[in-house]
């Protein structure tokens, strides 16, 4: 009887540890299946032992940056020579406080400061200073040899040179200088135009040419092709020689090089057909005149407005 007892109870002491050991078990992790981005079932490999797909960043379509189109079409700055020893400055259709500063060789700090500028807004017409208050032009300046330059003759330059402050208004000069007959004349654009000598034609408009090339004598007559106003009158650009400059209207302005000798001055006003120079072959291989027509800044072909 007391077998069967110690029996019984091994199998309960056995039933109890089995019921131990499954109560106290460890569950197994559990598995989940992933997903890619895209939705798909995520592939491993031996580079990665966790399960999941390694990850590869989205091919960049945006498309490549272009800078948008100049807006600006139409604007032509003004980098026409000027006289670096002038006191001021009349404000040209292209004109900007950063052309006009480089042109003159002052900063444009100076010219802002010198004239109260904002924001850098002028305006066509505008007088600017150049130059501080109390600037007095150097002896010997372009500007000065081209005031005392005499009308009708180079001959009388040393004599004339102690009346450099009493020259008299260009209205004046104006009334005294004599009108060459260059040809018959032709309107285009408003502007009634007429050659600028009657020297026959050297070098045509085209290729590397910026204008014509008249031949002629040394001394032979130079007229202005249209009324203007002189805004550029000295010898400070290479390959012009002695250079006129006249502003005919905001649009057109004619350029006459390789002069001989100039006979007007900056801001003096000339009619069509006045004689502003003469024919020489400073800066030139020959004797010649350099005409040059431009319309807002660029070079046109001189025949289609000249009577030829």
């Amino acid at each position: 009887m007391l077998k069967k007892n110690v029996i019984r109870s091994g199998w309960c002491l056995l039933g109890l540890a089995l019921s131990a050991c499954t109560l106290f078990k460890q569950p197994a992790a559990p598995t989940e299946t992933g997903s890619s981005e895209a939705g798909g079932t995520a592939t491993t490999s031996a580079d990665n032992p966790y399960g999941s797909a390694p990850y590869t960043p989205p091919v960049n379509t945006a498309p490549a940056y272009t800078p948008n189109a100049d807006t600006s079409a139409g604007y032509v700055g003004n980098y026409s020579p000027v006289d670096i020893n002038a006191a001021t400055h009349t404000v040209q259709r292209g004109d900007t406080v950063f052309n006009i500063s480089k042109r003159y060789q002052i900063t444009q700090d100076n010219l802002r400061s010198w004239n109260n500028i904002i924001d850098n807004n002028i305006k066509l017409g505008q007088i600017l200073r150049v130059k501080p208050a109390g600037y007095v032009a150097p002896a010997g300046s372009k500007n000065t040899t081209t005031v005392t330059t005499p009308v009708n003759t180079s001959s009388v330059t040393t004599t004339t040179s102690t009346t450099t402050t009493t020259t008299p208004s260009s209205s004046t000069t104006v009334s005294t200088s004599k009108t060459v007959s260059t040809g018959g004349v032709r309107s285009v654009s408003g502007i009634e135009w007429q050659r600028p000598t009657a020297g026959s034609i050297l070098q045509s408009y085209g290729g590397s040419s910026k204008g014509i090339d008249y031949g002629g004598s040394a001394g032979q007559s130079v007229v202005a092709a249209a009324s203007g106003k002189v805004v550029y009158a000295g010898n400070g650009l290479r390959g012009y020689g002695n250079l006129i400059i006249v502003q005919h209207n905001q649009t057109y302005l004619t350029a006459y090089g390789n002069n001989q000798s100039i006979l007007v001055k900056e801001g003096q006003q000339v009619k069509r057909g006045q004689q502003i120079a003469t024919m020489g072959n400073t800066d030139a291989k020959r004797t010649q005149l350099h005409f040059e027509l431009r319309e807002n800044g660029q070079p046109q072909d001189p025949s289609r407005f000249l009577p030829m």
